[in-house]
Order: C-alpha cells, then sequence, then structure tokens
C-alpha cells in the first residue's frame, strides 16, 4: 500500500515544471520512495537512488531503484534526467556544496531541493542547519543562488503538517531552472 503524500511532498510535485518536460525524474536520497510510488501513477519514469537499499524498494516499469552516491556520478543510472528530486538529504552531507554541482551537471531542466529551516525536524544526522541569512551556526539560505548562478533560483517556506505552524517548522523549498542559464546564453529551449 502507498503511503499517504506530505504537504512537503505535494509541495515538490507542485514544483515540477509544466512547460516542455519529458518527464524523466532522478530521485537522490530517496529513501523507502513513497513520493516515487505516486510520481508513477501521474505517468513520470523515476529512478530512484539512495546510498542504502530499502525493503519497501518494488521497481516497476516507470520506477527503478538504485543503490547510488551522488559524489560518484559514475554510479547515476541516468544521464540528463529532466528533474532531480533531492528532499531533506543535503543537511546530512559534509560537502553538500559538491552535490549541488553535480546534480546541476546531471540535471537537464530543474532541480528541487528540500532543507530543513533551521532545527526543524532536528536530527542528530544533520549536519548543516539554514536560516534566512548567515546568523552564528545557521548558514544562509541564498548560499543556493550563489552556488547556483546565472540559473533561475527560487526559495520558498514550506510546513510539512499543518501543526508545524504552532511549532515554527519549516522546510525550505528550493527550486533551480537551468532554462534560465540557456536563455540567458542566447540558446532557445528545446532546441
Amino acid at each position: 500500500m502507498t503511503k499517504p503524500l506530505d504537504m512537503k511532498d505535494i509541495a515538490i510535485i507542485d514544483a515540477f515544471p509544466v512547460y516542455d518536460c519529458r518527464k524523466t525524474v532522478l530521485n537522490l536520497g530517496c529513501g523507502p520512495g513513497r513520493i516515487d510510488f505516486h510520481l508513477v501513477k501521474m505517468g513520470y519514469r523515476i529512478w530512484a537512488i539512495d546510498i542504502k537499499r530499502y525493503s519497501e524498494w518494488k521497481d516497476s516499469e516507470n520506477l527503478t531503484f538504485h543503490v547510488a552516491d551522488i559524489f560518484d556520478l559514475a554510479s547515476m543510472p541516468i544521464r540528463e534526467p529532466d528533474i532531480i528530486i533531492c528532499s531533506q538529504v543535503l543537511e546530512h552531507l559534509e560537502s553538500y556544496g559538491i552535490a549541488l554541482v553535480n546534480m546541476m551537471a546531471l540535471a537537464r531542466v530543474r532541480i528541487i531541493i528540500t532543507i530543513p529551516y533551521k532545527h526543524s525536524f532536528g536530527s542528530p544526522g544533520h549536519r548543516h542547519f539554514w536560516d534566512d541569512k548567515k546568523n552564528g551556526e545557521f548558514k544562509d539560505v541564498n548560499e543556493f543562488k550563489r552556488i547556483c548562478h546565472p540559473n533561475g533560483v527560487a526559495i520558498s517556506k514550506i510546513r510539512t503538517k499543518s501543526k508545524d505552524a504552532k511549532t515554527n517548522k519549516y522546510n525550505y523549498l528550493i527550486t533551480v531552472d537551468k532554462r534560465q542559464n540557456l536563455m540567458l546564453k542566447g540558446k532557445r529551449w528545446g532546441t
């Protein structure tokens, strides 16, 4: 049975491009694959990867799970997917900037990232924390704009559950659109 999507998953799907997208998705750090099973039902072709295998993984016609590492581009099961999802992963990686650069090298159209706001959903495995500006232990989330320049970058805050409003818990939703960079280079999208 497919588990229901939470508000963060819905925000990720809402961030998918609607124009000129061939519907191939690479999900980096997919975990058990909850969102992936839903995306297949929506008509997407999914390559889902994580650094370890989960018992919930079940390949299907349009969904393939792989054990792979974002720091090893040769291990990626697909080159130039239309969309890359990287949800709740970068806060665990020591070299998250390298992972982001690798994602930009792989993605054809859009990268969709979620990371926790400050200590929201804190975990002992979190190595990095972001805020709206650099402040003590918190990194400035706007660094994603600097790292991804000149691609289009949008950053917003989203909640996972309705009760998060009471506890001031958020996630940042970061979308990186590579089409803007192509337009700046004078290339026409889709050619």
